[in-house]
C-alpha cells in the first residue's frame, strides 16, 4: 500500500503515526508546503512571549520522520489532485502517486477586505515566519492592535503583553470568543484583562487601516473610533485551504466534506484537521472545528482506517482551555448560552469562580469552567457519551470533589490530549 498525506500538522503527523501502528513497511509520505513540519501554531505566542524554548514550537523532533521511516517532503504543497488515476500534482510540477491519501492541508488565516488592509505593519499568526516578521517588526513598537477577540486573538494578547507592549483588542460582536463564551463569562474575562493592562472594546469594527508612507499609524471603526498604533495583527479566523481542489470531484461546502470515518465522498481519499468539515455531535450540524484536539483525533482516526483499521468519529464538539494571566478557564461544546434560552442552565457564581453546566433533554452540552476548573475532565467524558445529569454531576458546580489540576504553560493539553487523559481517540 501506497500511503501519500498532504499535510504536516497534526493532523497528517497524528495519521501517519498511526499508519504506521497498523503497518510496518509500506511506504508513508508526507508533501507539504511547511519548511518546518510538525511545526505547532498553538505555541507559538508563548514562544514570542520568551516563555518557551524554540524546541517546543515542534510536536516531533525531526529524527522522528527517520525513525519511522516516513518520507517527508517540506515545501512541496500540493498544487491539485487527479482522483480517476490516484495522482496528485505538486506546486513544482511533480507528480506523485498513491493509493490512499489524506488531505490535511489546513487552513490560512481570513484577511479583511478594508482600505489599507495591505499596508506594512499588518500581519497574522499561523506560521514560525509570520512569529518571526512580527518580532523583527516590533522592534521600537509600542501599540499593538489585535483585530478579533477569538482565544487566539486573547492569548496573543496576554504574551505580547508581557514583552511590555500596549494592547488593544477590538471585536465586531458584542462579546468575546463568541462561539465559546456567555456574556457574563466574556465580561469576567474583560474585566480580568483590563486589570493587567489590556485595552478590549466589543461592539467595534475596524473599517480602516490608517498608514503613513506605506507603514501602518492606526485603524478606524464603523463607529468613528480611531486607535493609534505601529502594528496590527488580524486573528479573526481560518479558511481552509481547499481552493487547490477545483475540478477535483472531491466534494466541498465550507471545507472538505468526510463522513465519521473521515471518507470524503471518492473511495481511498480521505481529509482531517482544519480542512475537513465534520459532524457535531451535539447538534449534527456541518462544523470546521479547527482546533488542535480535534486535528489530531481526526488524524489518528482517518490513520487507523487508511490502515485498515474501523474507527469512527463518535464525539465531535469544540473546545478550549486558557490561562490568562492566572485566570485559567475551559469551555466546551455549545457552552454560549445564555440565561432565558430554552436550554436548562445550571450555573453558580463565586468571586473566585464561574461555573455552567448548559442541558438540553436532560443531557450536557456545553459547560464553561473558570476559575476553578476541577471536574473538566469528568464533563468532558460525560458530553462525550451523552450521558444524561446525574447528582454526582450537579455537585460539580457547589464543590471541588476532585484534585485541583492547575494547566500547564501549554494550556492544558499536551498535543491533542487534554490533562493529559487516555482513552480512545472520539
Amino acid at each position: 500500500m501506497n500511503f501519500m498525506i498532504a499535510g504536516s500538522g497534526p493532523a497528517g503527523i497524528f495519521a501517519a503515526e498511526a499508519i504506521r501502528k497498523r503497518d510496518k513497511e509500506s511506504p508513508v509520505t508526507i508533501v507539504t508546503a511547511a519548511e518546518n513540519p510538525a511545526h505547532s501554531p498553538v505555541m507559538l505566542s508563548y514562544w514570542m512571549a520568551g516563555n518557551s524554548a524554540p524546541e517546543v514550537l515542534f510536536f516531533r523532533d525531526p529524527s522522528w520522520f527517520e525513525k519511522t521511516m516516513i518520507d517527508v517532503r517540506p515545501g512541496s504543497p500540493a498544487a491539485s489532485l487527479t482522483p480517476s488515476c490516484k495522482k496528485l500534482v505538486l506546486a513544482d510540477g511533480k507528480e506523485v502517486n498513491y493509493d490512499r491519501l489524506l488531505i490535511a492541508t489546513g487552513a490560512s488565516p481570513i484577511s479583511l477586505s478594508i482600505p489599507g488592509i495591505k499596508s506594512k505593519g499588518v500581519a497574522s499568526l499561523r506560521t514560525l515566519h509570520d512569529a518571526e516578521t512580527i518580532l523583527e517588526e516590533s522592534y521600537g513598537v509600542r501599540n499593538v492592535v489585535i483585530i478579533g477577540g477569538g482565544f487566539i486573538g486573547l492569548k496573543l494578547a496576554c504574551h505580547l503583553k508581557e514583552r511590555g507592549l500596549n494592547i488593544t483588542v477590538l471585536e465586531k460582536e458584542s462579546k468575546l470568543a463568541v462561539r465559546m463564551l456567555d456574556r457574563r463569562a466574556s465580561k469576567i474575562l474583560e474585566e480580568n484583562l483590563r486589570k493587567q493592562g489590556i485595552g478590549i472594546e466589543t461592539y467595534v469594527e475596524v473599517a480602516e487601516v490608517l498608514q503613513e508612507r506605506g507603514w501602518v499609524t492606526g485603524v478606524k471603526t464603523k463607529e468613528d473610533l480611531t486607535f493609534t498604533c505601529q502594528r496590527i495583527i488580524v486573528a479573526v479566523g481560518v479558511r481552509p485551504n481547499v481552493q487547490w481542489l477545483a475540478g477535483s470531484g472531491i466534494e466541498i461546502s465550507g471545507g472538505i466534506l468526510v463522513n465519521e470515518r473521515m471518507e470524503t465522498n471518492v473511495p481511498g481519499v480521505y481529509a482531517a484537521g482544519d480542512a475537513a468539515m465534520t459532524r457535531d455531535s451535539i447538534n449534527s450540524e456541518r462544523v470546521n472545528n479547527a482546533t488542535w484536539p480535534s486535528a489530531t483525533r481526526q488524524g489518528i482516526i482517518a490513520g487507523t482506517n487508511m490502515a485498515g483499521g474501523n474507527l469512527t468519529h463518535a464525539s465531535n464538539f469544540s473546545m478550549n482551555a486558557l490561562n490568562l494571566f492566572g485566570l485559567q478557564m475551559v469551555a466546551a461544546g455549545h457552552s454560549y448560552y445564555d440565561e432565558g434560552s430554552e436550554m436548562n442552565i445550571l450555573l453558580e457564581e463565586r468571586e473566585d469562580r464561574y461555573r455552567k453546566i448548559v442541558m438540553k433533554g436532560g443531557r450536557i452540552i456545553g459547560f464553561i469552567l473558570i476559575g476553578d476548573i476541577s471536574g473538566a475532565g469528568l464533563l468532558l467524558s460525560r458530553m462525550k457519551r451523552g450521558d444524561e445529569m446525574t447528582p454526582e454531576l450537579r455537585d460539580i458546580l457547589s464543590s471541588s470533589p476532585f484534585p485541583d489540576r492547575n494547566l500547564p504553560p501549554h494550556l492544558g493539553f499536551h498535543h491533542g490530549l487534554i490533562f493529559a487523559g487516555k482513552g480512545d481517540p472520539s
